[in-house]
């Protein structure tokens, strides 16, 4: 039967709030009285009637302004989660022990109640943090894995900086390297970046800080830095490629591309970067040191040379003695069940490995087999495997090294590449596997975007069987046609095509069998949308985008998730060209217009405003 009361919380070290109120004003300024309960930490405290002595005279005062009659701290141990306050009874009755007591009882359960809040509220944060952390390690294994076989500084420079675009996203990027004696930073490797670049001197703010702080940043309009006016753009990230107290150089890229446009990097962002720059400096720091250990001992060379593969060195009764990580991996086995063990153990299942490295041991020299099965393991996995005598630094033979590479990746790829590119390409393709660069490459390409108009409010009305099976009509229609003018399918995204001319071989006539292949699509749909008034079915209509220029191609993922496509803002400008189409309508860009005027009809457009470039595009429709 009190007059008012409230319930006032600890929302963060300094910070409190009215979790409940009821006839008091939020006038309160609790912290004085938080700071003086927790000084006492008494769970037991209680002030009735201005009859407490444990109060000083100052809370006393402030209590009695608002007509605080009853306080009771909710103590979890030593913690102050907050406080439960009462004020006067109606009719100025006095409060009794029971009433203490009921009060006692309801604050020690809202304790317990805001205890439990709180560990949930943590346990979900750090589920939270676990899952990205995790997801960000399992990223970079991958990627470290990758990286750490190639020993090219030059190459792995290119693979780290398209494998680092990839993952964020960026529409531009370069590596600077910091040369001894010398204030300019040198490019080693850009990507979508012009040939002509401002000289760029390690001496610049932005560097000086990044070199002290030893931590990368990221930069947003606002910032208006001296890199960001010689590179003339706004968002950047930039991570420095260090190895413990030595600066290689710096990774900078810029504008994170998304669906809706240009984003600002963020700090999640910056964190990944500079775990993969880490990474990428070790790799660097190694393939230096690589080169220069390939010129003392062939022995180094053998083991080296196949470092990113299973490595196992066997003494000279043939035991095992070591093993790496990927040769664990590969094997699928635990260290214990390897080590000590005769290699004829490892490999009874493998007669072919087994007399290889008998012949290592008699002759005393290299031998390998390539794209055998590895039955040890599985029937599926394939492998190529090598063997090179062990010796020490007086030429007297140690033993053997061996070595596996695991190509069974390698393998499905080729088959799964059947699925998604027509009869002709995947011929090509195994005819010579230099032509499939699983690193990644810049080429130029042609990509068609197709999106059904209207799709979405469409099979709102449509029962769900009947939305898939006419999803499925019309892609195989569409399929059909990109297959059979040599085109990729790069992916399906809901009703969305994207597909691709010029990856993972090209034509000199790329860009005329994207037009070519719109053309037929748009035809094909009429015939489509025919049989679809016959069986008293909505028509539907499609708008395709064109363009054509430079991308990364190569397959983009982790180990366990991995997707061949393309990247690029020559991709993004052509899904944003799909999007400005009309119903039936095809829009090119000037570079497609410019490639097949002569062959084909166009109506030149106005300009349009798309996402992501700071002036207009000329776009151009396709005139049957």
């Amino acid at each position: 039967m009190a007059s008012k009361g409230a319930i006032i919380v600890v929302k963060k070290e300094k910070d409190t709030h009215f979790l409940a109120t009821q006839g008091f004003s939020k006038e309160i300024n609790p912290s004085d009285l938080f700071k003086d309960l927790n000084k006492k930490k008494e769970q037991n405290l209680f002030y009735i009637n201005e009859k407490n002595t444990s109060i000083n005279n100052k809370i006393k005062e402030d209590l009695k302004k608002q007509k605080i009659k009853i306080l009771i701290p909710l103590f979890h141990k030593q913690d102050l989660l907050g406080v439960f306050c009462i004020g006067n009874k109606f009719m100025n009755q006095s409060f009794t022990d029971l009433d203490v007591k009921i009060m006692s009882i309801i604050s020690s359960h809202l304790t317990k109640a805001l205890y439990n809040h709180h560990l949930i509220k943590e346990l979900d944060s750090k589920k939270r943090e676990i899952s990205l952390k995790l997801l960000e390690l399992e990223t970079l294994f991958d990627i470290s894995v990758a990286i750490s076989s190639v020993l090219n500084v030059d190459e792995l420079s290119e693979d780290v900086l398209w494998r680092s675009v990839g993952i964020l996203n960026a529409s531009k990027g370069m590596l600077l390297i910091q040369k001894k004696d010398n204030l300019i930073l040198e490019p080693i490797s850009t990507f979508n970046w012009d040939e002509e670049k401002s000289l760029i001197s390690k001496k610049l703010k932005v560097f000086q800080e990044i070199k002290g702080n030893k931590k990368g940043l990221f930069l947003v309009e606002k910032d208006k830095t001296t890199l960001q006016k010689k590179l003339k753009e706004s968002n950047l990230i930039i991570t420095p490629l260090q190895v413990k107290n030595k600066t290689l150089g710096y990774m900078v890229l810029c504008n994170k591309e998304t669906r809706k446009g240009v984003e600002e990097f963020n700090s999640l962002d910056l964190d990944l970067l500079m775990a993969l720059s880490n990474q990428a400096a070790v790799a660097m720091e190694n393939a230096a040191l690589f080169k220069d250990i390939t010129k003392e001992k062939n022995f180094n060379e053998s083991i080296l040379s196949s470092i990113a593969t299973g490595v196992i060195t066997i003494n000279i009764l043939g035991e095992i003695d070591s093993i790496n990580s990927a040769g664990l991996k590969i094997l699928k086995k635990e260290k214990e069940d390897i080590i000590g063990n005769h290699y004829m153990y490892l490999f009874e299942k493998d007669e072919e490995i087994i007399e290889l490295i008998i012949k290592t041991e008699t002759k005393n020299e290299k031998n390998k087999i390539v794209n055998i099965p590895f039955l040890s393991v599985s029937e599926e996995t394939r492998i190529n495997f090598s063997t090179s005598p062990r010796v020490d630094k007086d030429k007297k033979i140690k033993g053997s090294v061996l070595a596996i590479e695991d190509i069974t990746d390698v393998s499905k790829i080729k088959k799964t590449f059947k699925r998604y590119v027509s009869k002709q390409v995947v011929e090509k393709l195994l005819e010579d596997d230099a032509k499939l660069n699983l690193g990644g490459e810049k080429r130029e390409v042609t990509v068609l975007f197709s999106d059904i108009r209207g799709f979405t409010s469409m099979s709102e009305k449509m029962e769900p069987e009947k939305v898939v099976s006419t999803l499925n009509s019309y892609f195989s229609l569409m399929i059909d046609i990109v297959f059979k003018n040599n085109g990729t399918l790069d992916k399906i995204i809901g009703d969305e095509l994207m597909i691709v001319f010029g990856a993972p071989t090209s034509s000199k006539d790329d860009t005329e069998r994207a037009v070519k292949t719109a053309i037929e699509m748009q035809d094909k749909i009429k015939t489509f949308n025919k049989q679809q008034i016959i069986e008293n079915e909505k028509p539907i209509k499609v708008g395709i985008g064109i363009n054509k220029g430079l991308v990364v191609s190569g397959n983009i993922g982790s180990k366990e998730l991995m997707d061949y496509t393309v990247i690029g803002d020559t991709v993004n400008l052509g899904a944003r060209l799909c999007s400005a189409a009309g119903p039936d309508e095809i829009i090119t860009s000037d570079s497609v217009w410019f490639e097949t005027k002569k062959t084909f009809n166009y109506k030149k457009l106005k300009p349009i405003k798309v996402k992501g470039k700071r002036s207009e595009v000329q776009v151009y429709k396709i005139q049957k």
